[in-house]
């Protein structure tokens, strides 16, 4: 759910923000897409079982930032939020796998 749901999320902001935009039509008011963005982000994880309520931040972030973020566009998806992701799991098997003990993860 790390991946589906930063995915999702990521997905969804940079959709809505399309949508919001004056140069794509400007169909949605941003004080509405800034709070529109996450909430369909969080419909989609949980209709699709993918839920992992941080990945939120990842529409947040986009929604809510600086002009360099937006201009990313569609590769906001692919540099931040995805290669974080990567980083995130190389992470979690490393640390959680130190002990004998502990195995992570369980199951793929």
């Amino acid at each position: 759910s790390l991946f589906g749901g930063h995915l999702i999320a990521a997905v969804v902001a940079v959709a809505i923000d399309h949508l919001s935009n004056p140069q794509f039509g400007g169909l949605v008011p941003p004080w509405v897409a800034t709070p529109l963005a996450p909430a369909t982000a969080i419909g989609i994880m949980t209709k699709t079982g993918l839920t992992h309520p941080p990945a939120c931040a990842a529409a947040v972030i986009f929604m809510m930032g600086e002009p360099e973020i937006k201009n990313m566009g569609w590769y906001y998806i692919l540099m931040p939020v995805l290669t974080d992701c990567v980083l995130l799991i190389i992470i979690a098997v490393v640390v959680n796998n130190l002990f004998k003990d502990r195995h992570y993860p369980l199951y793929w």
